[in-house]
């Protein structure tokens, strides 16, 4: 949900031509850029790791058991 809210705000300040931003460089890219940035860097770093797990789990169910004589 944090990542579509995040991309939603992004996308329709892009498209209204960053007409609601502050055009200073410090705030655009410090505050607009970097600090709301953080918000789709961590989940999205999150999910990646979640990803990988779920691939490992995945790849060791996956394995060939050898039966037991």
């Amino acid at each position: 949900g944090q990542l579509y809210g995040d991309v939603l705000y992004f996308a329709t300040e892009a498209r209204a031509g960053w007409a609601h931003s502050d055009p200073r460089p410090f705030y655009f890219w410090g505050y607009f850029v970097g600090l709301n940035g953080l918000w789709l860097l961590v989940p999205g770093l999150l999910l990646l790791d979640a990803g990988r797990q779920l691939a490992s789990a995945q790849r060791g169910h996956d394995r060939p058991r050898h039966k037991a004589h």
